[in-house]
């Protein structure tokens, strides 16, 4: 990935851009970033990292690229949402990974791993699909698997739509989930990944109480 950037040096320029147009989004959204404990989330994520949230809609990419504006973020797509080359193309460009779901798709984990490793932040939706109604109550175990690939942490975050577009949009930010630290294994097991899984989500549904409880 470094010498990719190296060799290329515009190669994040659609990115970039996008980022630039989507800036715009920062006082529409008057983002209040809320700690899983309660208070302001004022740190910044450094180095790789993984970012999962619930997905209740088309704009949470928006959402998430704006709460992190300070980095570069690059997401885990679903095939069909790349309907055709042109819309292919266009999201490759603004720094998605196309992913099919249908099937173990070695390639496009190995990309989210080397993307990883080389301290880049990745968001997932972990849930594989939209629940408008921002339940939280089972995800897939992609993001425990690409973290332990990676050795990177994992994390937690959660938002709805706003009520009213005069509201701030709530986004509640937990603290980083260490896979590795949590199972030391070089070859977990199905069982492993599924009690990592169920771990994750307890946190995912912690910052769903917080955002709840919120005002």
């Amino acid at each position: 990935m470094q010498n990719k950037e190296r060799k290329n040096p515009f190669r994040f320029l659609p990115m970039d851009a996008g980022r630039l147009v989507c800036s715009v989004l920062m006082p529409i959204y008057r983002h209040k970033r809320i700690h899983v404990s309660g208070g302001k989330y004022t740190k910044r994520l450094k180095g790789g990292v993984i970012v999962v949230s619930n997905h209740t809609g088309f704009s949470d990419p928006f959402l998430i690229g704006t709460t992190f504006w300070y980095r570069r973020v690059f997401f885990l797509a679903a095939k069909e949402v790349m309907r055709n080359k042109l819309v292919e193309v266009l999201l490759k460009g603004m720094g998605c990974i196309k992913i099919d779901r249908d099937i173990s798709d070695i390639n496009a984990i190995r990309k989210c791993v080397d993307l990883l490793k080389s301290g880049k932040l990745l968001s997932m939706f972990p849930q594989g699909g939209i629940t408008a109604n921002g339940e939280v109550d089972k995800i897939k175990s992609g993001a425990i698997l690409i973290s332990m690939q990676a050795g990177v942490p994992i994390v937690p975050a959660y938002t709805l739509k706003r009520k009213h577009w005069w509201n701030r949009q709530k986004v509640v930010i937990g603290d980083e989930f260490n896979c590795r630290e949590k199972c030391n294994k070089r070859f977990p097991s199905v069982s492993d990944i599924a009690v990592l899984s169920e771990q994750l989500l307890e946190k995912m549904e912690e910052c769903k109480k917080v955002y709840e409880q919120s005002k």
